[in-house]
């Protein structure tokens, strides 16, 4: 396996991202850290240490070989993951916005939420498993047995937190992931359509969100929180109101800083704001799939696709729910938002994903290059 350098292009838009998200969780948090905490920087100050911890992870893993992270190390990711979820049931779990869910962990000097590591480490874990066999497709459900039983349990855990958005979008993205290690899409979707319909029935007012989005505009309202998110893009025009300037983030729109922060950034920033940001994703996930493309280790190909599924998966679904595409829940824009956790991981899988760019193969010359090659020396 070829060693070269680390992708500048995605470490340089990952930290233009922090800063936009430093920027932009100050403006968006300021009147709420004044009534809460009296400093208008308390939730800038609560982000800031993980931040630094997050990058110093980027910086240490991107280093690390890649063959490092598979066998023992997979399997360690999983059961750690695993793991973490299940001691929320303990008193160490801590109670999220008041609503009773149990969603972080708290380990004395940090506080995590154990859901945003577990969707790392299933990544690593199936990308691991599904490059040890190259028959194990063909082996039919007897080769997904172990990849199910870990999607489905770490599922289950952050289900019974409760916390179902988190466990869709993570079965969505390990099926994501199996997908792309060859599984028929068929036999995936009669794995999953039971387990994705069985919380549907016990927790009805998930299905009550996903009937108000269906029918959302057809006697003129819309949920709260996305009648107030168009407002605020909308009032944002071309150029926006200017950084800091916003209204929105005056107690009319719910969570500005997490789950509605691209609401506050088209508001002060305008649709440029939100288009050049748009850019920044892009070239994230574009340089993602780059490097799941030009590895020729299968176990990297998969894990480089399967990070880039997951950043790529959270980004779009804040954006489709800020937009009023798509039901309302509670996912934070990927190194923008303010949520610690999520920070902390999106920059630890970003260090892996360096790690993989690391075995990029040098670009080939075109044939027309070759051609003038052969011609050059036959003259000479």
């Amino acid at each position: 396996m070829l060693t070269g350098r680390t992708d500048k292009w995605l470490l340089v838009t990952v930290i233009l991202l922090c800063l936009v998200g430093v920027l932009m969780v100050y403006s968006s948090s300021a009147i709420l850290a004044t009534v809460e905490a009296s400093s208008q920087t308390a939730y800038l100050r609560a982000l800031l240490p993980k931040l630094v911890l997050g990058v110093l992870c980027l910086a240490v893993l991107s280093q690390v070989p890649v063959r490092w992270f598979k066998g023992r190390a997979a399997i360690w990711a999983l059961a750690l993951a695993a793991l973490a979820l299940l001691v929320l049931v303990l008193p160490l779990g801590l109670t999220a916005n008041g609503r009773g869910t149990k969603r972080f962990l708290d380990l004395g000097l940090l506080q995590v939420q154990p859901a945003e590591f577990a969707r790392l480490g299933l990544v690593v874990f199936l990308s691991w498993y599904a490059s040890r066999d190259e028959e194990w497709v063909e082996k039919g459900w007897r080769g997904l047995r172990w990849p199910l039983l870990a999607v489905f349990g770490l599922a289950a855990l952050i289900a019974l937190q409760p916390n179902l958005s988190s466990a869709a979008l993570l079965i969505l993205l390990g099926f994501g992931v199996l997908f792309l290690a060859g599984q028929p899409i068929l036999r995936l979707a009669l794995g999953a359509l039971p387990v994705v319909l069985i919380p549907l029935v016990v927790q009805p007012y998930q299905l009550k969100r996903i009937q108000q989005f269906i029918t959302q505009g057809g006697d003129g309202t819309l949920p709260y929180q996305v009648e107030q998110s168009l407002i605020a893009l909308g009032s944002g025009g071309v150029t926006g109101k200017g950084l800091g300037e916003g209204l929105q983030k005056y107690f009319y729109l719910p969570f500005p800083h997490t789950d509605f922060i691209l609401g506050v950034i088209g508001e002060e920033l305008g649709f440029i704001g939100v288009f050049l940001l748009f850019v920044l994703f892009g070239i994230v996930i574009y340089r993602g799939l780059y490097i799941a493309r030009n590895v020729s280790d299968r176990f990297a190909q998969l894990l480089a696709a399967g990070v880039t599924m997951s950043v790529a998966m959270n980004f779009l679904l804040h954006s489709v729910v800020t937009l009023g595409m798509g039901p309302v829940t509670g996912v934070p824009l990927p190194f923008i938002s303010h949520g610690g956790s999520s920070l902390l991981v999106n920059l630890t899988a970003i260090g892996v994903l360096l790690s993989v760019s690391r075995l990029v193969r040098p670009p080939r010359k075109s044939p027309r290059a070759l051609l003038s090659t052969e011609r050059l020396l036959r003259n000479e």
